[in-house]
């Protein structure tokens, strides 16, 4: 029986967090795999949390036979309330979707796209307008009064809502995991996303305009805008058509005061307002966070005007993305703000 055991690393800065997520690789056809927890003083954050409770998780998802233990964990509370070990494999502390969550977070979560349909009549609703539905709720539950927090609400809404749609429209996966956490002391919020679907490269690969060598070259042009695995398609919708400005349109918002990381494959990006930084690693499917400052945001509906101009001379000058203005969704918030 091959046995090993690995240190859950102090330190969760992005280099030593995607780093852990190769060393894991080598264990992945063992039988057992103990994670050490060496130090108290670990402090995991959304990312931090979602990312190695899935990738481990995939781990075992490839062989079922793996069993993965933990030592001194129980100085941890945090990631045991928040389900990141049960997430994991490790029975100790609240399931995954368990704890209530409040005002400063939302734990690990499963939402899979059939929980979408909560009634009868949602079958005759479009699924981003579902998705739409659960953002405004996770909104709220972080930004506590939609009126006293306006902006901080239609930031989330509009952020949580492009990133599932990403999810559900392109990756392939029907499952996805969240978490969030506010810190009311330096007012920011950080939301992180993981899947299991087809990855970001074989994602816009669907599109013969859009088939990359390497998952540094996919991440880094699914970040521009008129770049998606369907701008090539018919449209299907006259609202929310596949253009390709979601994602570069949160990213902007993001990296307005925050920053925004992306993971696929074998590569991993981070942005903020004035650096880009590329990192390798090792994730199945995608995994993203945005960390926004929310006294920088400012009114969202201004800023997206801003970015839609300068995403519109970017789109022009990409191949393939087809000049496809973006949909009317991927620049309002909500379609309380649609004329008419």
């Amino acid at each position: 029986m091959a046995s090993a055991s690995i240190k859950i690393p102090e330190r969760m800065d992005l280099t030593t967090l995607f780093g852990f997520a190769q060393e894991v690789d080598y264990y992945a056809m063992h039988d057992r795999l103990q994670l050490e927890f060496t130090s108290s003083n670990t402090f995991f954050a959304p990312f931090s949390m979602l990312f190695i409770a899935c990738k481990l998780k995939s781990l075992r998802n490839s062989n079922p036979d793996l069993k993965i233990t933990c030592a001194g964990h129980q100085l941890h509370a945090y990631p045991a309330h928040m389900g990141f070990f049960k997430l994991l494999g490790v029975d100790h502390g609240r399931d995954v979707g368990e704890a209530w969550g409040s005002e400063n977070y939302l734990p690990i979560t499963e939402l899979r796209k059939d929980q979408l349909y909560e009634n009868p009549l949602d079958q005759y609703q479009e699924i981003p307008d579902l998705i739409q539905r659960t953002a405004d709720r996770l909104a709220l539950v972080i930004s506590r009064d939609r009126r006293a927090n306006g902006d901080m609400y239609d930031v989330l809404s509009y952020s949580v809502r492009e990133v599932m749609r990403n999810v559900f429209e392109h990756s392939g996966a029907t499952t996805l995991y969240y978490c969030a956490q506010f810190w009311p002391r330096s007012n920011k919020v950080e939301f992180a996303v993981a899947d299991f679907g087809m990855g970001i490269r074989q994602g816009l690969g669907t599109n013969p305009n859009f088939r990359f060598a390497t998952d540094k070259q996919a991440i880094e042009y699914s970040l521009l805008p008129g770049v998606s695995g369907k701008t090539h398609l018919p449209r299907t919708s006259n609202t929310w058509f596949n253009s390709g400005y979601g994602l570069y349109m949160t990213n902007r918002l993001a990296r307005n005061g925050g920053n925004f990381v992306l993971a696929s494959g074998t590569t991993a990006i981070h942005l903020s307002r004035k650096t880009k930084n590329n990192y390798r690693t090792s994730f199945p499917g995608t995994a993203l966070r945005f960390n926004m400052d929310v006294n920088e945001i400012g009114n969202v509906q201004k800023r997206l005007a801003e970015f839609r101009a300068d995403a519109a001379e970017i789109a022009r000058s990409i191949a393939g993305s087809g000049n496809r203005p973006p949909s009317a969704m991927s620049l309002l918030l909500r379609r309380d703000y649609m004329p008419g």
